[in-house]
């Protein structure tokens, strides 16, 4: 399994968008996919059309009970589309890793997230890790866990600063780890169009240098249209420009594999050294310990792709829009 993190503390830089997106784009692929939420906002669920309302169970009651918790097996895990699984989050997240609490006084503080993904990993061949936006327990978590970063990288110039610290906290604490981690910058919210985004490209090549991903993941409305909606790309809107930035990113990535941890994984009920080989072996893979996300995905009214192209769309997406606000 090929775990890779999705981090910046700077907020507004398309981290989340590009975790869930590139998550959902892999799962269409036929690659099982595990998306963690580990941002306390729980926005990958929102994303995906689970409601904080129904979430009784987050990872972080996973990584408190510890990688023997029952949870993994039934409990935690829900699945949005076919071969994407997303391991969600609760605000209960933030206590769990605030100073005095569970995760600050257990021993193995840092690990806790590693030895949870180290007993899923027979069951996926992907993990994208949606982390916080700041620099602390669960991103340390993310971090030790992970094979690769992926600094998604607003074009502007105060994104492009606060990207340099960024690159460099994390290979500080990569090295404090004692991990090997490769690091991938990718420039978000590009405006093809505007001179400025142009220059931050030119500045973030010349900054970044081969850490670059030769993708970009543009500004699109459907986006943001798509998060409304509380679907991926693929399934709100599969043919778009949205969809073909990630299809790029996602086929780079593919392309160009890292040497994985978790390499030596294989398909589900098969590695007899597993403590999870007698279940999955009963187990239809890789549909395994979910729930499905029936309709309606969030507790609101949801609208059609054609509904909201019609003439009354504009109105309709803002009432949404204030109902969405209401269900958070």
């Amino acid at each position: 399994m090929r775990v890779i993190a999705v981090v910046n503390q700077k907020g507004g830089s398309g981290k989340t968008t590009t975790a869930v997106h590139l998550a959902a784009v892999l799962a269409a692929r036929k690659q099982r996919t595990l998306l963690v939420d580990l941002d306390p906002q729980g926005h990958c669920g929102l994303a995906l059309g689970i409601a904080p309302a129904r979430i009784e169970k987050g990872i972080e009651d996973a990584m408190q009970q510890g990688s023997g918790t029952a949870l993994l097996d039934d409990g935690l895990f829900w699945e949005p589309a076919a071969n994407l699984v997303l391991a969600p989050c609760t605000i209960r997240l933030a206590a769990f890793e605030a100073p005095g609490g569970p995760l600050a006084e257990a021993h193995d503080r840092d690990r806790r997230l590693s030895a949870i993904l180290d007993r899923v990993a027979p069951r996926f061949e992907w993990c994208i890790i949606d982390c916080p936006p700041h620099i602390g327990l669960l991103v340390f978590n993310a971090l030790r866990a992970c094979d690769e970063a992926l600094i998604p990288i607003e074009t502007g110039y105060f994104a492009l600063r606060a990207a340099e610290r960024q690159v460099a906290t994390i290979r500080a604490v990569a090295d404090r780890l004692q991990r090997a981690i490769a690091i991938r910058v990718l420039p978000t919210l590009v405006r093809k169009d505007s001179p400025s985004s142009q220059h931050i490209l030119t500045a973030i090549d010349r900054t970044f240098g081969n850490t670059v991903i030769p993708a970009m993941i543009r500004e699109h409305d459907v986006l943001r249209e798509a998060a409304g909606f509380g679907q991926a790309i693929t399934e709100y809107a599969p043919t778009s420009e949205a969809r073909r930035d990630f299809e790029w990113l996602a086929e780079w990535l593919i392309t160009n594999p890292v040497e994985a941890q978790r390499s030596e994984g294989v398909s589900a009920g098969t590695d007899r050294t597993n403590p999870d080989a007698p279940l999955m072996a009963k187990l239809a893979a890789p549909r395994t310990n979910t729930r499905t996300v029936d309709p309606p995905l969030i507790e609101v009214e949801t609208l059609s792709v054609n509904q909201a192209q019609s003439p009354t769309a504009e109105n309709r997406l803002a009432e949404l829009a204030e109902r969405l606000r209401a269900a958070r």
